[in-house]
């Protein structure tokens, strides 16, 4: 009996069907509406679209904005590793092992190194891993230059911030197959 089932039927007690996870996101409001009306049944095209069990590094030098990333990660099933920068992801890196991690979500605007500079280094080192890890841009940068600029350092996709959950999703999953085709 741990503390998340002592908590749902203290709540089931009070007449509360359903909780919402902090920090507030529209899908997990949803979730829990349709849990609450009985309505549990994934589709099928949620499950294949799912990050479920996948692995992520990421570079965000805002701790709110690494606190919600890691939200989103949880709440897609998956997890992921936060540096504060490019050069610590950088480094980090260089101790990965094949398939330890899915993908790489790269912030753009950091200190130390920026993602431009992070995604070269990344590419350069001398790794079947670094040159097929898929490197996804996430940024406010939104410009068609800014994205241009992402895919020049080697980056295989962009996302703006705030970052749409649905088109991270499809992004990410999209980067991971066509990786594992071509790697």
């Amino acid at each position: 009996y741990t503390q998340s089932d002592v908590l749902r039927d203290t709540l089931a007690e009070c007449g509360v069907n359903g909780k919402i996870p902090r920090p507030f996101f529209m899908v997990n409001f949803v979730r829990a509406v349709n849990q609450a009306k009985g309505e549990t049944k994934q589709n099928t095209a949620e499950t294949e679209n799912s990050l479920r069990g996948m692995r992520f590094l990421c570079a965000e030098d805002n701790a709110l904005n690494a606190e919600i990333l890691e939200a989103i990660m949880d709440m897609q099933g998956a997890s992921c590793v936060v540096y504060p920068n490019g050069a610590e992801l950088v480094k980090a890196f260089a101790d990965v092992k094949p398939d330890e991690f899915d993908a790489i979500l790269m912030d753009v605007q950091m200190p130390v190194m920026n993602g431009l500079e992070a995604t070269a280094a990344i590419r350069k080192l001398d790794s079947e891993t670094a040159k097929h890890i898929p490197i996804i841009a996430l940024t406010a940068n939104a410009y068609h230059e800014d994205i241009q600029k992402c895919l020049a350092a080697g980056m295989n996709a962009h996302l703006s911030k705030p970052i749409n959950i649905d088109r991270a999703v499809r992004t990410i999953i999209e980067c991971a197959r066509t990786a594992k085709e071509n790697g």
